[in-house]
């Protein structure tokens, strides 16, 4: 029998991997975090492909500090783009560079804190490399995505609207 333990950050249930590595500030288990840097192995590449890390990201946001908050509010700005503003996929790079030009704001000053909503009715990447074939989990990317944004959209749609227009698509 395999024990099974829930991923600290999307609640994904995986297999226990003692001593492996996570990210160092994203909240993850060792497997889940294992699982996620083997889906581009297991995956049809798809224009959904793109957002992996994004999706990734918000649904391990980390614990408050600099580089969460950046991180959380940059990859939340990504999904915006893609199901509120109407960019493809395909732009996530340039989406996720946006927020970072220069401008007069401090880069740490730029976002703060969101707290994290729950997650409990999400797919996780436990769900996606539990797909059958490489095209069913690459259709479960979409719908991962889709249902992590929406749990973020309705805890602080309004907030990430209005990064996403201050630094990604204002000039100035």
């Amino acid at each position: 029998m395999t024990f099974q333990e829930p991923c600290i950050g999307c609640g994904g249930l995986f297999p226990v991997l003692e001593g492996g590595a996570t990210h160092r500030y994203m909240d993850s288990s060792a497997a889940c975090w294992a699982a996620f840097n083997a889906l581009p192995d297991v995956l049809e590449p798809t224009a959904f492909s793109a957002v992996l890390v994004d999706i990734f990201a918000i649904q391990h946001p980390g614990v408050l500090s600099n580089q969460a908050i950046n991180s959380v509010a940059i990859h939340l700005m990504v999904l915006y783009g893609i199901f509120e503003a109407n960019f493809k996929p395909e732009q996530a790079m340039w989406l996720r560079i946006r927020p970072g030009r220069f401008d007069s704001t401090k880069k740490h000053s730029r976002f703060h804190w969101l707290t994290p909503p729950s997650f409990a009715n999400c797919l996780t990447v436990a769900d996606v490399v539990a797909g059958k074939t490489s095209l069913e989990r690459s259709s479960l990317v979409e719908r991962w995505a889709r249902e992590v944004w929406a749990v973020w959209k309705a805890a602080h749609g309004s907030q990430v609207a209005a990064w996403f227009e201050k630094f990604v698509v204002s000039e100035g």
